[in-house]
């Protein structure tokens, strides 16, 4: 497992947009992989956004957190609204 490269002991928590578009199922493949690599563990996005307390207190205490999120929703609100 690659943990100590940049992170000493901390876990990486990997949080991926895993939409119904194309590109949020990359997101949550790209997750998989990662996490089948050993770089992090996967954890539910959708929970912490959700603001389910024992999920939002497990992203709060990570270590370090990566977001994959290859959605353009927010870039397309931002420019019309």
């Amino acid at each position: 497992m690659t943990q100590g490269c940049w992170t000493g002991n901390k876990e990486i928590m990997i949080l991926a947009c895993s939409g119904a578009s194309n590109l949020g199922q990359l997101s949550n493949q790209a997750a998989v992989e990662l996490t089948r690599e050993g770089f992090g563990k996967m954890f539910c996005l959708a929970a912490v956004g959700g603001h389910l307390g024992s999920f939002v207190q497990a992203a709060k205490d990570a270590g370090n957190l990566v977001a994959i999120d290859g959605c353009a929703v927010r870039l397309r609100e931002a420019h019309t609204g």
